[in-house]
């Protein structure tokens, strides 16, 4: 700390001259200057300061020293201090303005304030002690008092002195050498002498200061709690300004630098600092105060009651009525439940009682539970005292709430009186709402803060607009009063003087200052919706509603008409036409809001519907979209997942907590219904509204009776109801946190209740093994890996850690196969064996980290053997512990502190060791500052509770724990390890603790009797009554050590107060006579013969006390006997070893809420287990041998690679079989072995777990049992038991579980997901210039700019199996159609066969050729046709143009065809025969038109037809069978890309490669085709024929097909394509060549395509024949009068060499490509 002094601290540059002159010494001293308006007061201080330092002041200069290192220092005189001064004058710049401003957080006037400079001693005792108070009073001076306009002119001025306040009570505590400060000529402010007595007592370490001065001072914690400051906020702001002055202040010396001042605690520490280590004025305070700390800190502060009160009995029978009386809303702590049922009425008086000794005596619980049995017990344990003390701050925050309010009424009711008195004639306001008693008794008997905010509420509502008014009418009689009052003490002292009284009235009332009006509380302006109605003046139209608020409030609490509803004879309307200006419908409107918010606010109505909620309320549940993802059988709400209309009473336990928390997670949605069940009906709002009703049946009245209803429901659905429902779920928050609380206070019991270790080794001759001085453990920790050492340590008796012992190998197996981790395991033991030997322990520990425990306690225990055959060593226990504790306190800041060398596993060791020798003192070393006691796990849920209560709950535990066991406060201080334990002694607390620990460490003093708590440590009666019966004093260890009387009874449980009878009884179990009786020497024999004590009367005994006046002493005397029969008997549980299942809790780190039969967990596979064949099994073994492959398998193993029968056999002798497969080994998380038998591997049979599993695989599978000596579990991974739909397994579900909610979403989010699957598709990897990745509205998009016709294929949402095409049949309108494959080879590639419906296709080309092109033409037909209009479908817009053509032209049947939308692929055929349009569907197909279930080849034909059958009925709905025309053959390379079917504009130029992914073709025979299905076009010139070479009639036929198909295209390619693409010869000899193997197969890699955007049309002659139509050359046909038949198309694509089609090679033979 000298350090960072040294290097912050400024020093100031002095001029050698001021050093001319010393003029006096002045001492160091402190002091905080204040103004005051007590002029004789600062005359007196100044004149005692000047006697004060009279004697102190040496004029003459001291010598320098080198011997005990003082510097002079000699004060310097008034002009050199004034050089000094001014040359400092300019040192406060702007920057350092802003810096303060910065820090201050408000802005600083910026004037030169005069300098004040402070002349200091340079006694070494004291160097650098400047005084901080001093300097932060300046500082707050100049920077808030400010200096005046002369001051920043004249800067060397003298300043007027100011007073000082001092605190005399400590005086020897301050500094021995005093500072002041000067002005600028020198001349002193304030002064003051302050005693200081040396730091240390002991004369080593007081010489050791007086030689090297302190960097730190305890006291100097002491000096600032003592100051009167002004405020808390002045004190932050002077500590903060100290700093910024900092460099103003300086010590000047002679001929040497100048050193930095020592600064003070609150300039080195942050206020958080302070605070948290309690050394605030506030802590100082509490630790002066004789009073118990926590009483003191409690949020509402004990205060007693008055003589002659009644108010502890209204308590009593409060407390008893909230606390243990009325049941909580849910059932969250069935004991506690049971406990009430227990009670009787006997428990008020005790409560009346405890509370009297709390309140009046200031006693606290843990001292009433032990000293005051009799007047609590057995109706109150110490755990509902503490409820009685909880309470009590509820019933005194109450009490001070209702004074409050009363006092507002009252005075309210006041000045409604003096208002009405005014004018006594006038009538009363109807606006005005008198007070009643009804209203002040009301107040007085509400019981619950609820109820205090309902009256509240509804006092705002009528009144608040009066508050103001009557604030200033009250402020104006308290002043009149207050004046009153001095006039008559001036007339009494004027009489008492002779004086005239009236002229002494008359001089208060002339002195008397006219203050202008201050408003003290300035209430909000209330400008809601029912303050306008109210400044409406509706308020008699709301009376017209026939009952006031308070009059159907008691109805409903009665549940009948008590008060009948007063009926106006007036309608509604009529009454309302004179009020507000907006209309009477308007004024009913507000009328019946106004009404319902005074219903709302009405208290009683609000207490009978908050009983009717809480009694009747039910929660439901529901998960939100994440929920039902996330809440699994894992999680804490998987069994209230659902939840329908489950009763609020029902909720247990922690449910509602964790509802809560799974809402706040956006996991579930809860809601506390709205409508709750009536008394007699189904709804209660229902009810309510009959009870504010006119039961008549006249119009009038049931207008009125409408308007009653509607402000009933307004007033529940609105606003009470609501926040009700908000306030029930506060209160059940509560509840189920108080259940979290007590369920983690449980587990904090649970770890205290355990008594110190008792040695279990006997062996008396020796006295090594004597445990009377405490027990020597050894504690082992490791961490489960074998990269960390573990260490044993060696703890003594007393705590202390005595050796320790590093163990790298401990971990290592003796029977390990690598030798060199055998040797150093095997080194390892003997050195741990060495360790035992010499520590001669008289237990060992291990923590209980995981599983290699019971290998280490094996190996120990082994150690431990041998040393009793080799050594005759006595057999040692070695036990495991749990070592949650041990690890946070060797992760703690504690734990580093304490051992700050150690490795962590180490100092994990150490307070194993100790936790076994004490579990309550080494607990309470994690109850420091740091709060670290929180990081323990108490509950899975404490995270959730507010820390204050947590850490509240957890002390209470401390001290209920501690002061059942005692402190020694002697042994506390001498192994500073019982410090923690003593805060929580009775009385006693952090600060008080504290003091007294520091008290003993600096007088080095011990605490001999429990009188010098009082004489010694100067502690008030009330704190010392409290706290005396729990320290003790180990009064044989004090021996002659001390000449203080020792009283023996100091070392038990027996309280100071009742020493006397312990005398008195141990003198009468002696039988001595009075004049003989030693009442000392009596307790020494008494001690040794405790069971003399069983012959007295202690009855008798009791009721003397009782008689004598000191009450029913009874149990008191009980208890002295028994702690005379044992002192201070540890009334703890004793250790036992943990049970098999307290030992699997601990080694696994589960408990039975997180690991359970049938949960379901992670595994991981590590071996398949065995059954060995038995020697008859293998003689009748018949091995198997495989013909396919020629080996033998084994039977049992089914090893299957034996070449020979005889190498079965020898596998069978040389035992190398493992046998027939039985199960799985596996290995759970959390290290427990598993085992799953081989039938509950799957549901299916499994001969050999291999095929399903393999080693290190992690599979799913559930807890079937559970072994917890083996530590082993049963599983099940059978598909089955893992999806539990029979829930045999899951955790159970809650009553209420709403199972049909669940099982509709299950169903919804099952259809929900088909349909995605549907809308999604699978990207596939298929090589086509059609295909693409896209979804079915991206075709769609894409379609719109694309020609008709064009085909665009995509996947399918039907799955990986399907395709589909869709193709362009007008604009808007595309039809689809699903393709499925067979013969895939994998689930992205295309399929070797392609269906649609019947129709086997081999390729893509092959549909688009043989399938979309024929329809799309088709369809082209009928769009050019000249009737088509584009009405996409619609019936009655094609009605509308069939009725306008008829209307022209009569004499004609008009019919239109138009493309349907709804059904793509249809089109409509509507014609008007008479009067009545028709409508008929015509289909596309591939091989023509389908008209009324006919086939037509073309447009012409089906007209035809239907003009000359239009009359006849069309056929039934049924669908004709389709009987297929006569086929021809077409080549094999007819179905492959033909070039008028290549994708859109996207794709012109993109050359088409066949990949793998597009199957070859199967022979093209086998494969059905469409009929000829073009209309045949006008004969055109053939090509010359040219010679080819004849082939078979087959091939012949299909080379005619093809090239009668493909000459259209002549026109649209390049010249060598053309040649190419034309037939070599005309007729029939000229056919390809047969030979498949020299057929060009499809083997192109690309198709070039030039942008022309024309569809050859393939038609053929009435013979057959084909010939190309020229694109944009008119066809005529005879049937169809001659018109142009085919629309502009963008698929052309020119032949090339690689194409896959005929390709003519000079002799204009076709050739096919076969590869």
């Amino acid at each position: 700390m000298a350090d960072f002094l040294e290097s912050e601290a400024e020093e100031s540059e002095v001029d050698s001259e001021e050093e001319a002159k010393p003029e006096r010494k002045k001492p160091k001293r402190k002091a905080v200057a204040v103004q005051s308006d007590d002029e004789e007061d600062e005359e007196d201080d100044e004149e005692r300061l000047r006697e004060e330092l009279k004697d102190l002041i040496d004029d003459a200069p001291i010598e320098e020293s080198a011997s005990d290192g003082e510097d002079s220092d000699a004060s310097q005189g008034p002009k050199k201090r004034k050089n000094s001064d001014d040359e400092l004058d300019d040192r406060l710049e702007d920057e350092d303005y802003d810096l303060i401003e910065e820090n201050l957080g408000v802005k600083v006037a910026r004037n030169k304030f005069k300098r004040l400079r402070r002349l200091e001693d340079d006694d070494s005792d004291n160097e650098g002690n400047d005084d901080p108070d001093l300097e932060r009073e300046v500082i707050a001076e100049r920077l808030f008092v400010g200096g005046s306009d002369e001051e920043d002119e004249r800067p060397s001025e003298s300043q007027a002195p100011r007073e000082a306040e001092y605190d005399d009570e400590n005086e020897e505590l301050e500094s021995d050498a005093d500072d002041f400060i000067v002005d600028d000529d020198g001349r002193p402010i304030a002064e003051r002498k302050k005693k200081r007595k040396p730091i240390f007592t002991d004369a080593s370490l007081q010489e050791g200061q007086d030689i090297f001065g302190v960097d730190f001072d305890y006291d100097e914690f002491e000096k600032y709690g003592e100051e009167d400051y002004e405020d808390e906020e002045e004190d932050l702001d002077e500590y903060i300004e100290d700093e910024e002055e900092e460099g103003e202040r300086r010590r000047t010396k002679k001929g040497k630098p100048k050193r930095p001042s020592k600064k003070s605690i609150f300039e080195i520490y942050e206020p958080s600092e302070l605070k948290r280590s309690h050394f605030t004025d506030l802590d100082n305070e509490i630790r002066k105060t004789d009073i118990p700390e926590r009483m003191q800190i409690r949020e509402v502060p004990i205060t007693p009651v008055e003589e002659g009160s009644t108010e502890l009995e209204d308590e009593a029978e409060w407390i008893y009525k909230q606390a243990f009386l009325k049941p909580p809303v849910s059932k969250a702590d069935t004991q506690e439940a049971r406990e009430r049922s227990r009670r009787g009425s006997s428990t008020v008086v005790k409560i009346r009682q405890a509370l009297d000794f709390m309140r009046n005596q200031t006693l606290e619980v843990p001292f009433i539970a032990f000293y005051r049995k009799e007047y609590v017990q057995p109706e109150l344990s110490i755990n509902d005292l503490w409820k009685v003390y909880k309470y009590d701050a509820k019933w005194c925050q109450l009490k001070q709430r209702k004074e409050n309010l009363l006092k507002l009424i009252e005075n309210m009711r006041e000045f409604q009186l003096d208002k009405v008195m005014e004018n006594p004639d006038a009538p009363i306001p109807d606006n005005m709402r008198l007070i009643k008693d009804e209203d002040i008794e009301r107040l007085k008997n509400v019981q619950t803060p609820e109820e205090l905010r309902d009256v509240h509420t509804h006092f705002l509502l009528y009144y608040s607009h009066d508050l103001p008014e009557m604030q200033k009418v009250q402020r104006a009689k308290e002043k009149k009063k207050e004046l009153q009052e001095k006039k008559r003490l001036a007339r009494e002292e004027a009489e008492r003087n002779g004086e005239d009284p009236e002229e002494a009235a008359a001089a208060v009332d002339a002195a008397e200052p006219d203050e202008p009006d201050t408003v003290d509380v300035k209430y909000a302006v209330r400008s809601g919706p029912y303050e306008l109605c109210r400044k409406a003046g509706l308020e008699p139209l709301v009376r017209m509603f026939g009952l006031s608020p308070e009059q159907f409030a008691e109805n409903v609490r009665d549940n009948y008409q008590r008060h009948e509803v007063e009926q106006q004879p007036v309608p509604p309307l009529e009454a309302a036409a004179n009020f507000g200006s907006g209309g009477p419908a308007e004024a009913l409107r507000r009328a019946v809001y106004m009404c319902g918010v005074q219903l709302a606010r009405e208290p009683q109505l609000r207490a009978t519907l908050r009983d009717a909620l809480r009694e009747r309320a039910t929660v439901t549940a529901r998960p939100t979209q994440r929920g039902l993802k996330e809440i699994d059988e894992t999680h804490p709400c998987f069994s209230m997942k659902y939840l329908k209309k489950k009763p609020v009473r029902d909720l247990t336990g922690d449910q509602f907590l964790k509802l809560t928390i799974a809402a706040e997670d956006r996991l579930l949605e809860i809601q506390i219904s709205e409508q709750i069940e009536g008394n007699t009906s189904s709804s209660y709002l229902e009810e309510l509204k009959q009870l504010y009703q006119k039961d008549e049946f006249a119009a009038t009245v049931q207008a009125w009776n409408e308007l009653r209803a509607e402000a009933v429901t307004l007033a529940l659905t609105k606003i009470v109801m609501p926040e009700l429902r908000r306030e029930l779920h506060a209160v059940l928050l509560a509840e189920s946190k108080e259940y979290v609380l007590k369920c983690c206070r449980r587990k904090l019991y649970d770890w205290l209740k355990v008594a110190p270790y008792e040695s279990r080794v006997s062996d008396d001759d020796d006295e090594e093994w004597d445990a009377n001085n405490g027990v020597r453990v050894i504690g082992i920790a490791y961490v489960p890996d074998r990269q960390h050492s573990a260490f044993a340590c060696a703890v003594g008796g007393g705590g202390d850690m005595a050796d320790h012992l590093r163990l790298p190998h401990l971990l290592y197996r003796r029977n390990s196969w690598d030798a060199l981790e055998r040797r150093n395991k095997e080194a390892d033991m003997t050195a741990l064996r060495r360790f035992i030997l010499r520590i001669k322990p008289h237990v060992i520990v291990i923590g209980g980290e995981s599983r290699e425990a019971l290998n280490i306690k094996q190996d120990v225990m082994e150690c431990v053997q041998q040393l009793v055959e080799d050594d005759q060593f006595p057999r040692i226990p070695v036990e495991i512990a749990d070592n949650t504790i041990s690890k946070i306190y060797s992760n703690s800041i504690r734990g580093r502190n304490d051992f700050r060398e150690y490795p962590e596993t180490l100092r994990e060791a150490i307070c194993q060791a100790r936790l076994l020798q004490d579990p309550l003192m080494e607990i309470s070393q994690l109850c420091g500052p740091d709060e670290e006691i929180l990081c323990l796990r108490y509950h899975p849920l404490q995270d959730h509770l507010a820390k204050e209560d947590l850490l509240e709950g957890i002390e209470l535990e401390f001290v209920n724990r501690v002061n059942e066991v005692g402190v020694d406060v002697n042994e506390a201080v001498l192994t500073g390890r019982g410090t923690e334990l003593l805060q929580f002694v009775c009385g006693l607390g952090p600060r008080k603790a504290q003091a007294l620990i520091k008290l003993f460490k600096q007088t080095n003093q011990k605490l001999e009797n429990r009188t010098q708590l009082v004489t010694v440590c100067h502690m008030g009666p009330k704190v010392f009554i409290n706290c005396s019966g729990f320290i003790k004093i180990d009064t044989n260890s004090l021996g002659d050590s001390t000449e203080a009387y020792v009283e023996v009874l100091d070392g038990s449980r027996v309280h100071p107060e009742t020493y006397e009878w312990a005398r008195k009884m141990a003198v009468d179990a002696l039988e001595y006579e009075d004049e003989d009786a030693n009442p000392a020497g009596a307790l020494e024999e008494i001690l040794e013969a405790p069971e003399r004590l069983k012959d007295l009367d202690l009855d008798a005994f009791a009721e003397e006390l009782e008689r004598q006046g000191f009450g029913n002493k009874s149990i008191t005397l009980y208890d002295i006997r028994a702690e005379l029969n044992s002192r201070y008997k540890d009334l703890r549980v004793p250790f036992r070893s943990p049970t098999a299942e307290e030992m699997f809790d601990i080694l696994t780190k589960e408990t039975p809420e997180t690991f359970y039969v049938g949960k379901m967990v992670l595994a991981s596979v590590i071996g398949i287990t065995h059954r060995k064949p038995q020697k008859e099994l293998l003689d009748q073994a018949n091995p198997v041998r495989n013909d396919e492959t020629g080996l033998w398998e084994c039977p049992f193993c089914h090893k299957n690679d034996f070449p020979e029968l005889s190498e079965v056999w020898n596998h069978f002798d040389a035992g190398s079989c493992p046998g027939q497969a039985t199960g799985v080994r596996v290995r759970l998380d959390n290290g427990v072995s598993g085992y799953i038998h081989i039938k509950n591997l799957s549901d299916r049979h499994v001969a050999d777990p291999t095929e399903r599993v393999r080693i290190g695989q992690t599979i799913h599978c559930r807890v079937l049992k559970i072994d917890v000596e083996r530590f082993s579990v049963d599983c099940s991974s059978k598909s089955s038991d893992l999806l539990d739909k029979n829930n045999e397994w899951r955790p159970s579900k809650d009553p209420y579980y709403d199972q049909e909610s669940e099982d509709k979403d299950l169903r919804k989010d099952a259809e929900a997901k088909q349909t995605k699957e549907r809308m999604q598709y699978v990207k596939r990897v298929i090589v086509h210039p059609a295909f693409h990745n896209i979804s079915f509205a991206e075709a769609e998009k894409l379609m719109e700019n694309m020609a008709q016709g064009e085909v665009i294929v995509r996947p399918s949402s039907k799955g990986s199996d399907h395709l589909t095409v869709t193709w362009k049949v007008a604009d808007g309108i595309c039809q689809h159609i699903d393709v499925r494959e067979e013969g895939k080879e994998n689930a992205f590639s295309l399929g070797r066969s392609l269906w649609i419906q019947g129709s086997e296709f081999e390729d893509l080309d092959e549909i688009i050729a043989r399938h979309v092109t024929p329809m799309a033409g088709h369809a082209r037909d009928l769009i050019a046709y000249k009737y088509y209009r584009p009405l996409g479908g619609m019936r009655d817009k094609a009605e509308e143009i069939l009725k306008d053509e008829k209307a022209k032209n009569p004499t004609k049947i008009h019919y239109v065809i138009s493309a349907a939308k709804n059904h793509p692929g249809r089109f409509l055929l509507s014609y008007l025969p008479r009067a009545r349009c028709t409508h008929e569907y015509v289909s596309v197909t591939p091989d023509g038109y389908k008209f009324r279930q006919r086939l037509f080849d073309s447009l012409p034909a089906l007209l035809k037809w239907f003009k000359e059958h239009f009359r006849e009925p069309p056929p039934p709905g049924t669908p004709a069978q389709r009987t297929p025309a006569p086929r021809t053959p077409l080549p094999f390379a007819a179905m492959h890309t033909p070039a008028a079917h290549t994708p859109g504009p996207a794709y012109i130029n993109t050359p088409y490669t066949p990949s793998a992914q597009t199957p070859y073709m199967t022979p093209f025979a086998a494969t059905p085709r469409a009929p000829d299905f073009l209309a045949p076009p006008v004969p055109r010139p053939r090509p010359a024929p040219q010679p080819a070479y004849a082939e078979p009639a087959d091939w012949q036929k299909a080379a005619e097909d093809w090239v009668r198909h493909r000459t259209t295209h002549a026109r649209d390619t390049p010249p060598a394509s053309r040649d190419r693409a034309r037939p070599s010869r005309p007729d029939s000899r000229s056919t390809p060549r047969p030979d498949a193997r020299s057929t060009p197969r499809q083997d192109a890699r690309s198709t070039p395509r030039p942008d022309i955007r024309s569809t050859p049309r393939m038609e053929r002659t009435p013979h057959g024949t084909p010939h190309g139509t020229p694109l944009g050359t008119p066809q005529y046909d005879a049937r169809s009068g001659g018109r142009q038949s085919r629309a502009t198309s963008v698929r052309s694509t020119p032949h090339t060499n690689t194409s896959p089609r005929s390709m003519s090679l000079g002799d204009a033979t076709p050739l096919y490509d076969e590869n």
